[in-house]
């Protein structure tokens, strides 16, 4: 906010000086003796040319109803040349008002500044200092104290606009963090409800579905359960969804099935980020406890386990439109069903790219590629990181095929752009 004030005022200044210097070093013109010159000099020529055409009258050198005329018409020239003369002075004369300039560049800020604190911005600026204030506290107690002021901060900015969504999403998270499970849940709630269908609302709903979950003391109830089908109607693997569904597997003991929606999360995240490290971890470990999980989902050495091998390439007419950012989504399905059988989730490899594709990738245990007579098989490079399909995304998605009959890698060329 004082940065902000500071570099506008120097603005301000700068740009006034442009206007002021001007104004206060300009000098009217002052009126000389030049004027009373040239208006005498247009009397003596008018007396003249009186008088030389009344010495023609008189010599009879042109009629009377002539000289009438020539009279007339050197009067009139007369009085033009008096009138100018006039209006030369005055505009010479004339004293400029500098106080209206000086006002209306006094106005001007004054009025603007008004403005930008009723409909602009203004309150805004308080939020980078807010934030550096949370960078350098130490004690946990004044850590809370300033994340309730910045919630109340984000609250009252909602209210101002709740079409803000970051401002609405960053508002809920908040309170959740806060465990003010009644605000997060009113927040997500307004969200949702103006939001049209799309993956966003998809997020939006997930951490509605977490909110109310923790507030009911994790008990699943069919109003979290009705905006849990919600979230996955629009997307099927909602990241959020994934850990509360975990969670709720957990406590009704279904290991086998948190591993499932664990994998599951496993496939939306950078194999290297310390969160997909986790996630292994806590993987490895329900496995260890319980080896009927791996035997049952996700050992590939177990006898007659299916896999099928891919070589994925980008076509070149889409090669330029490829960026190191992107991920490599690959995965093979049921096709009478939209959940993975197997998938990877890679960095942006070397192309062209061989893989095999087996049962230890399955996402949820007993679903696994020897569970499928027929698959389907695809390669998706995604710009947003996101595991589900999105506009501008580029993708290779095979034929249904059965994989007891398939013996040779299958080719799949990148080129298709997602509408």
């Amino acid at each position: 906010m004082t940065s902000f004030l500071l570099y506008s005022l120097l603005l301000l200044g700068l740009a006034l000086l442009f206007v002021i210097v001007p104004v206060l070093l300009y000098k009217p013109k002052i009126r000389t003796a030049d004027g009373e010159i040239r208006r005498q000099k247009n009397i003596d020529v008018f007396k003249q040319g009186l008088a030389d055409l009344e010495q023609e009258r008189q010599e009879g050198s042109i009629p009377q109803d002539e000289f009438e005329r020539l009279k007339t018409e050197l009067q009139r020239s007369f009085l033009r040349d008096m009138e100018n003369e006039e209006s030369r002075d005055q505009n010479v004369a004339q004293k400029p008002n500098r106080l209206l300039p000086i006002l209306s560049l006094l106005f001007i800020p004054v009025f603007s500044y008004a403005l930008y604190e009723v409909v602009g911005s203004a309150r805004d600026l308080v939020l980078p200092d807010l934030l550096a204030e949370l960078s350098s506290v130490e004690t946990e107690a004044e850590q809370v104290e300033l994340l309730n002021e910045l919630a109340n901060f984000l609250q009252e900015r909602f209210e101002r606009n709740d079409d803000d969504i970051q401002n609405g999403y960053m508002l809920g998270t908040l309170y959740l963090e806060l465990n003010r499970y009644e605000e997060a849940i009113a927040t997500f709630s307004a969200m949702a409800d103006e939001m049209e269908p799309g993956m966003d609302k998809a997020t939006v709903l997930g951490q509605l579905a977490q909110s109310m979950f923790l507030q009911s003391e994790s008990e699943m109830t069919p109003e979290i359960r009705n905006v849990v089908d919600q979230a996955l109607a629009l997307n099927p693997n909602e990241y959020a969804v994934m850990s509360l569904l975990a969670m709720d597997a957990l406590i009704s003991e279904d290991i086998a099935g948190a591993v499932g929606y664990w994998r599951r999360q496993l496939l939306q995240l950078d194999s290297g980020s310390r969160e997909a490290a986790v996630l292994r971890e806590r993987i490895t470990r329900a496995e260890s406890m319980f080896p009927d999980i791996a035997a049952t989902g996700n050992d590939a050495d177990v006898e007659g386990g299916a896999s099928v091998s891919l070589v994925i390439d980008i076509d070149d007419s889409v090669r330029d439109q490829v960026d190191d950012s992107m991920r490599l989504f690959i995965y093979a399905r049921n096709p009478a069903m939209p959940m993975p059988l197997a998938a990877q989730n890679i960095a942006l490899p070397e192309f062209p790219f061989e893989i095999t594709l087996d049962d230890s990738m399955a996402m949820i245990a007993n679903m696994t590629l020897s569970s499928a007579q027929e698959v389907i098989v695809g390669a998706r490079l995604s710009r947003s990181g996101q595991a589900t399909a999105q506009s501008g995304d580029i993708q290779a998605v095979s034929e249904p095929f059965a994989l007891a009959e398939q013996d040779e890698p299958v080719m799949l060329t990148i080129k298709d752009i997602v509408p």
